[in-house]
């Protein structure tokens, strides 16, 4: 998860944090007979930087007049690169302190059917969940054919929100037949792999899914949990996971914010 390091000489001015000193070498001067815009082409130096570990997470970047100054630009189209980082998630503002290097994001392993305790745990990374909800309840007709339940069959509804490192990253959506797993409902699950339960305790192993990806805007409800601005960007994962008897067993609604999270995918070409 960490950014690596390539090699290249970067400037770091040390004091407490770094403070980047940006030189000619490192962030090249705009070309201004391309049609990309100026910001955008600053932004995408930058990014690179970033990308490729010249700068590192918590560096702190220029203010805008000096990052103006260095690149030769105005501090508009400065101001409008770090804007355009923000809201990628690639540099953090904290208000009349500085802009500073995020953390990388997290990648959602999209290919690997693998729950959030599992990933952060591939990483190293500090898991919690808070159980905004847990109980029976009976699905909508859609949820009901997903999972190949009767009209008047319940399942178990378990809604969490997912943290790294105290930063809300998921809202995670969970819904499960409770024929398949009795007393579900009553479980504790904040320090538990709802997967690793389902397979420990119930017997269930799950073997694939059928997921869709598409990007949304923050409802209010959303955005309070994952402590964001209402409408910001957010990536749905939504499907129904099986048992390796093919047998399905969660309906499930991921909810990721789009600046602390990236799908990893892996395809082939059909022959």
């Amino acid at each position: 998860m960490r950014a690596r390091a390539d090699g290249q000489r970067h400037n770091h001015i040390s004091q407490g944090s770094s403070v980047i000193g940006l030189s000619v070498a490192g962030t090249p001067a705009p070309d201004r007979t391309s049609p990309v815009p100026l910001y955008y082409q600053l932004a995408a130096a930058l990014r690179e930087q970033i990308r490729t570990g010249a700068l590192r997470p918590g560096d702190q970047l220029p203010a805008e007049r000096d990052l103006a100054e260095r690149a030769g630009i105005s501090r508009m189209t400065a101001r409008q690169a770090l804007a355009d980082l923000v809201r990628s998630g690639d540099v953090i503002s904290r208000h009349g302190v500085g802009t500073f290097v995020a953390e990388p994001k997290l990648t959602h392993d999209a290919l690997h059917l693998l729950g959030f305790t599992e990933e952060m745990a591939r990483v190293g990374g500090e898991v919690n969940s808070r159980v905004i909800e847990q109980g029976l309840y009976l699905p909508p007709l859609p949820v009901n054919s997903a999972l190949g339940l009767g009209q008047d069959d319940d399942a178990v509804r378990i809604v969490r929100l997912r943290s790294a490192a105290g930063t809300p990253i998921l809202l995670e959506t969970s819904v499960i037949p409770s024929s398949l797993c009795p007393g579900l409902e009553e479980i504790d699950l904040k320090h538990l792999s709802l997967y690793a339960l389902l397979a420990t305790r119930y017997g269930h192993r799950l073997n694939s899914a059928r997921q869709t990806i598409e990007a949304i805007a923050a409802s209010e409800f959303e955005a309070e949990l994952l402590q964001v601005a209402g409408g910001s960007p957010l990536l749905l994962l939504e499907g129904v996971a099986e048992t390796e008897a093919g047998v399905p067993i969660e309906w499930f609604q991921a909810i990721y914010r789009a600046d602390r999270v990236k799908i990893g995918l892996e395809h082939g070409r059909e022959a």
